[in-house]
């Protein structure tokens, strides 16, 4: 034991000596700091490089270095400046010598440095070195160089860009990978896309632990040296198939700690429930309500069989849609919740089914059609047929998916990162939710004795139902960018047309209420209500760079077909009192138009982990990962947020 011991320090002394030796006469690596009285600019950071040119067979290192090695440190003489660099690692490679791995670089490497600008316009310091090289024996140099930048000369160079492009890069969403841990001290990495396995490599990199990667026929082990309980941050994962570099964090501290599916569940359950009294339902759910009416009069079994009949066609349409989402995610796309109001298709399809209904219910039928023509209108619109309680079910469906109601979020998260088997359960949790009512009738028909007797008021409500379902037409029109005049036109002409049939007090305030919220919904369009704000297009590099600023930045995810997107902006992020105080406290406001689809955008909520909209998230200098908001805002919850972000 003592033998070994000493054995060690004279290696250590041996090595130190010999690295003065080097250093003194023959040191095999050239260090320069490039630029010389310049800077570099990349996607509207600054950086300078450092750059190693090494001799033939030796070889210095990467962020983590397998079994031996140390990577490169830069300590300035002003700490303060010091604080504001940070040193990126190109993609390495990995050696093997004497059963020794170790990962790092041969040849030349330059080392990008990014550098907070701030109010400095000129650096001249002396910065110190510290780095290894390896050969046959590993000799430790630490250098002393000038270190000379002006940030107003900006210059370019090839060679560094090229070290550049190789500095595996967050949030590009190109590797889709589904990782597991194994044991505590074993995860399991794999890429969903199979055809990428063979020409992509994989280093692992954590501050607190030594992890080595091992490549299988189908996936990646990373061993960890000590229990994952032990970590203290994320793993960074480092991918590249030689064309792409990303890298991608998981903090498994966290993830250590499963949720049970059970959670999820309820969460998938109660968020299916809320999604029957969200804005986009209330047309449908309003033609549920006036089908119940006629129940009133049948025999209880008779209730039991058309319910159930609703909540198959609910329940039909969420399987297909998560078979559609299971299809599309074997073949490597991920869609997000309420895709297919992304397609033109279906959107005519809907606009369509809704003017027939509404009109129906106006009765607008009755005044232009002959008797014949009418009695197959309305057995084909009939909601009290077998084909018409089904039908409604899944006219529920569709046009509920656009919304994202509380906890669903969540749920839907979680299921579409998740196994195959999890999205379904997930999904048929949600159409039980969403089915809840009608489950509440077929377990106690009586329910529907409690619903007043038919008279008047059922031709009233039929109207008021008609003229909701009328504006929810208006809504869909405006996804096609018709003229707001034609579309206003168009539903006055059938108003009055309705009105002059029937003269009742009721026909009359409601008609002069919907073209009331007709002009209020279209204020914005016609210039009658002008914010203040200037909202910014999505754009990630910004982004990134006002959060390397410092900055408040608000980020509003939308899309017109989104109507709990366009209540929040009516009932919150347009309002007054939020708008005086974003404009006060100088925070950067965002927007993300998802109307049509957009990958970029896509791929920026599913880092927090959402494939629905609304989506809002703050940032500050107290949280630059993000805050995120829940589906439905407030002025409060927005404030209250922002200053949790750092805003006093």
């Amino acid at each position: 034991m003592f033998i070994n011991f000493f054995k060690i320090i004279f290696l250590l002394v041996a090595n130190l000596t010999l690295a003065q030796d080097f250093n003194a006469r023959n040191n095999p690596a050239l260090v320069s700091i490039i630029p010389s009285n310049g800077i570099f600019l990349v996607e509207e950071n600054y950086y300078f490089g450092v750059k190693i040119e090494l001799q033939q067979g030796w070889k210095t290192y990467w962020k983590n270095p397998g079994d031996a090695g140390a990577p490169i440190t830069i300590e300035f003489n002003d700490t303060s400046i010091g604080n504001k660099l940070k040193i990126l690692f190109p993609f390495p490679e990995k050696f093997k010598d004497h059963d020794v791995s170790t990962i790092g670089y041969e040849g030349q490497v330059i080392f990008p440095v990014r550098i907070q600008k701030d109010e400095i316009d000129k650096i001249n310091e002396k910065i110190n070195l510290d780095y290894l090289v390896c050969k046959d024996i590993c000799i430790p140099i630490s250098e002393t160089k000038n270190l000379n930048l002006n940030l107003q000369n900006v210059i370019q160079s090839d060679a560094f860009m090229e070290s550049y492009k190789t500095v595996p890069k967050k949030k590009l969403n190109y590797f889709n990978i589904d990782e597991n841990i194994i044991s505590s001290e074993k995860i399991s990495i794999k890429l969903i896309n199979k055809d990428e396995f063979k020409n992509t490599e994989l280093f692992a990199y954590a501050e607190d632990i030594n992890l080595k990667v091992k490549k299988l026929k189908s996936s990646f082990e990373v061993f960890l040296d000590n229990d994952i309980e032990s970590l203290n941050g994320p793993i960074d994962f480092s991918f590249s198939n030689g064309k792409v570099y990303e890298e991608i964090s998981f903090d498994f501290n966290k993830k250590s700690i499963q949720t049970p599916i059970i959670y999820f569940i309820i969460l998938a359950f109660l968020g299916g429930l809320i999604l029957n009294f969200m804005p986009c339902v209330l047309p449908v759910l309003s033609l549920k309500l006036y089908s119940f009416l006629s129940l009133a009069k049948d025999d209880d079994n008779k209730i039991r069989f058309d319910c159930s009949l609703t909540i198959a066609g609910i329940v039909t349409s969420f399987l297909v849609l998560a078979i559609t989402v299971i299809f599309l995610k074997t073949f490597g796309e991920t869609v997000g919740w309420g895709f297919h109001f992304q397609n033109q298709f279906f959107l005519m399809f809907i606009l369509v089914l809704m003017l027939i209904f509404s009109l129906n219910l106006l009765g607008f039928f009755e005044i232009i059609l002959p008797q014949n023509a009418l009695y197959k209108i309305n057995n084909f619109l009939n909601t009290n047929s077998k084909s018409g309680h089904y039908f409604s079910g899944v006219f529920a469906t569709l046009l509920a998916t656009p919304c994202s109601a509380p906890f669903l979020g969540t749920a839907v998260g979680f299921s579409m990162g998740s196994s195959n088997q999890n999205i379904v359960i997930i999904f048929l949790s949600i159409a039980l939710g969403f089915s809840f009512p009608y489950l509440c009738f077929i377990i106690i028909p009586k329910i529907v004795k409690l619903l007043p007797k038919p008279g008047e008021w059922m031709n009233n409500l039929k109207y008021f139902l008609g003229l909701l379902m009328l504006l929810s037409f208006v809504w869909i029109s405006n996804l096609f960018k018709i003229n707001y005049l034609l579309i206003f036109l168009f539903t006055s002409l059938i108003l009055i047309s309705t009105c002059l049939k029937n003269k009742s007090k009721f026909t009359m305030i409601t008609s002069l209420l919907f073209v009331i919220t007709n002009i209020f919904f279209f204020s914005e369009k016609m210039n009658l209500h002008k914010n203040k704000l200037i909202w910014e297009d999505y754009n990630d590099k910004s982004l990134e760079s006002y959060l390397n600023e410092n900055r408040f930045v608000l980020v509003d995810v939308t899309a017109d077909w989104c109507v709990t997107c366009q209540f929040n902006k009516i009932t919150t992020l347009n309002t007054k009192q939020l708008v005086d105080f974003l404009i006060q406290h100088e925070v950067l406001v965002i927007r993300a138009d998802w109307t049509n689809k957009d990958k970029d955008i896509f791929d920026f909520i599913k880092r927090y982990n959402r494939y629905g909209i609304p989506v809002n998230i703050v940032y500050g200098p107290k949280n630059k990962e993000g805050i995120l908001l829940p589906e439905i805002l407030s002025k409060d919850i927005v404030i209250n947020k922002l200053m949790e972000a750092g805003i006093k």
